[in-house]
């Protein structure tokens, strides 16, 4: 999948589309198609470096930012408890600095209680 990643802090032109595995939702999770994902001033703070002392060995490299999205969802994981099913439309907050990454992707893995 393609995904706009972060590989070295600095003005905007550090941002780099590249190719990485597309995520698959696992029990309790879902998968967004991402239709659109904003710019939040906090991505700014993740593009500088301002939230380099948050990221833990867990964050999967290169980091990606983006926190909030909108899409639909496209994968429930198994034995997910959710009321959520294959092409709702979905908002969310993505953590980019946890191991689900941030929403600069075309899916995004999160907890079901996460997307509504």
């Amino acid at each position: 999948m393609k995904a706009v990643v972060v590989e070295k802090y600095g003005d905007p032109d550090v941002l780099t589309l590249v190719d990485i595995p597309a995520p698959h939702a696992g029990p309790g999770e879902v998968r967004i198609r991402v239709y659109a994902a904003a710019v939040n001033p906090a991505d700014r703070m993740f593009r500088v470096g301002d939230l380099d002392a948050a990221l833990t060995s867990e964050v999967p490299r290169p980091v990606r930012a983006g926190m909030d999205v909108a899409g639909v969802i496209d994968e429930v994981g198994v034995g997910t408890d959710t009321n959520l099913r294959c092409g709702d439309p979905v908002m969310a907050m993505v953590n980019p600095i946890d191991k689900s990454g941030g929403a600069y992707a075309e899916y995004v893995v999160l907890p079901a209680a996460q997307g509504g």
